[in-house]
C-alpha cells in the first residue's frame, strides 16, 4: 500500500508540474522549434509569436499583444500592440511594447549572439491611414541585450515619414553587429539611404561590454542602458 501511494504521488506531481509549466509559458514550448533551432537559431522572423532559440535557457520572440481601439477627433481606428520578449532562464521579460497601424509589416532579425549578448533589429513599415493625409512610416531600431544582467540598449536607427503626395522614405541598405574581443567592444554599423538626396551614409555605434555607448555617429545622448521588465 505504501508503494502504491508513493507511485500515485509521483504521477500526481508529474501531472501537476506539466500543467503548471503549460499554464506559465505555453508559447515558449514548441518542441519542433526547439529541436530545429538549438544549433542554428532563426535569424529572421516576420510572424508574431514565433521565437528564436539561442540556447535551452534563452529564447527571444516578436510578440503580438492584441489590438487596441483608439478614437481621435471622432475617428475610430485600430492599432496593433506588439513587442519583444525574452525567456531568460525560468522567467519571461518584456524588452519593449509599442503600437503600429494594422496595415504594417513588422519583422525581427537576429544580428548577433554570444554567451553574454544578443543583438537584434526590429523593422516596421506601415501606413498611417487614420489622419487627414495618410503617409508611410519606416522605422528601424536595434537592440543589444545582456543575458546575465537582464538589461539592454536601444539604438534608434531610422524614423522616416513620407512627404505628402509620395511614399518615399529613408531606407536601410544593410547592417551588422561585430565584437572586438581584444578591446571588449561591440559595434553596430548600418548603411542608411536618405530619400531626399539619394545618398547612402554609414551609421555607427560602439558599446562596451556593459552596453554603455562609447561613441555614435549621432552622439550617445539618445542611447542608454535600460532594465528589462519581468512579465506579470
Amino acid at each position: 500500500m505504501k508503494f502504491i501511494n508513493t507511485f500515485v504521488m509521483i504521477i500526481a506531481c508529474g501531472v501537476s508540474f506539466n500543467v503548471c509549466y503549460a499554464k506559465e509559458n505555453p508559447s515558449w514550448s514548441d518542441y519542433l522549434q526547439d529541436a530545429t533551432q538549438i544549433n542554428s537559431p532563426v535569424e529572421y522572423i516576420d510572424t508574431y509569436n514565433k521565437y528564436s532559440v539561442i540556447s535551452p535557457n534563452f529564447k527571444i520572440k516578436l510578440t503580438d499583444f492584441g489590438n487596441i481601439e483608439k478614437t481621435k477627433k471622432n475617428i475610430t481606428y485600430t492599432l496593433k500592440k506588439y513587442g519583444v520578449q525574452v525567456l531568460n532562464g525560468r522567467y519571461v521579460y518584456n524588452l519593449f511594447e509599442t503600437t503600429t497601424p494594422l496595415k504594417s509589416n513588422v519583422d525581427f532579425s537576429l544580428l548577433y549572439y554570444d554567451k553574454s549578448i544578443v543583438a537584434f533589429r526590429v523593422k516596421e513599415i506601415g501606413t498611417i491611414d487614420y489622419v487627414r493625409v495618410p503617409f508611410k512610416k519606416f522605422q528601424v531600431t536595434t537592440y543589444l541585450y545582456n543575458i546575465k544582467d537582464n538589461n539592454f540598449t536601444e539604438i534608434p536607427v531610422i524614423l522616416s515619414n513620407s512627404d505628402e503626395g509620395n511614399e518615399k522614405t529613408d531606407l536601410l541598405m544593410g547592417d551588422q553587429v561585430t565584437y572586438d574581443a581584444k578591446k571588449g567592444l561591440y559595434t553596430y554599423l548600418a548603411n542608411v539611404k536618405t530619400y531626399k538626396d539619394g545618398k547612402t551614409s554609414p551609421f555607427k555605434v560602439t558599446l562596451n561590454a556593459n552596453l554603455k555607448c562609447i561613441s555614435s555617429t549621432l552622439g550617445c545622448e539618445t542611447i542608454g542602458v535600460l532594465k528589462a521588465k519581468k512579465e506579470n
